[in-house]
């Protein structure tokens, strides 16, 4: 009869222990539990009935100033652009050891819908491919130079033998001028 009650006992006692265990995980990991499921499950609901963000006043509005921002960058003044470019683009190309093939006459406008035109120079390089690279990844981050909208590398086959597989890379710039302007 003493084995029976002891084995009564160690049940109650388990039985209470594992109610009281209960009872203390309940504040310290259960309801915190409990509440972030809740949470999830509003946020979700919200989400979902919210619209969409590219609608949200404050998401367009700094997505026009960074936009005015990016364009700012590549206005300018149309005369002005022609000879600096070309003054930067041959300075930094002799300072990288290539060789600048003028080509007059390459400026462009193309009239756009908006109120500005866009104005494109081409200058062609002449390097071997880490030259011509280095020189484009510096043109690319010079203010003044506008946009480098393209390039284009090309051989050129001729009848000297040294000369005959000499890299040629053809780079089109591009800036925005606004309409209001009277040159060009």
């Amino acid at each position: 009869m003493l084995k029976t009650l002891t084995w009564q006992m160690k049940n109650r006692l388990l039985t209470a222990g594992a109610v009281v265990l209960l009872l203390l995980s309940w504040p310290l990991a259960l309801r915190k539990t409990k509440d972030a499921i809740r949470l999830n499950h509003e946020l979700s609901l919200k989400s979902e009935q919210a619209t969409d963000l590219s609608y949200n006043p404050g998401y367009l509005r700094d997505k026009n100033q960074m936009l005015d921002h990016l364009v700012s960058q590549y206005r300018a003044d149309s005369a002005g652009w022609k000879d600096e470019l070309w003054l930067k683009a041959s300075g930094i190309a002799s300072a990288r050891g290539a060789s600048v093939a003028y080509t007059p006459g390459q400026l462009r406008v193309q009239a756009d819908t908006s109120s500005a035109d866009i104005l494109r120079q081409s200058i062609s390089f002449g390097g071997d491919y880490r030259k011509l690279v280095s020189l484009l990844d510096t043109l690319e981050k010079v203010r003044e130079t506008g946009f480098a909208s393209s390039a284009k590398f090309e051989t050129q086959k001729s009848r000297n033998v040294e000369e005959s597989d000499k890299l040629y890379m053809k780079v089109v710039f591009e800036v925005i001028k606004n309409k209001k302007s009277k040159e060009l």
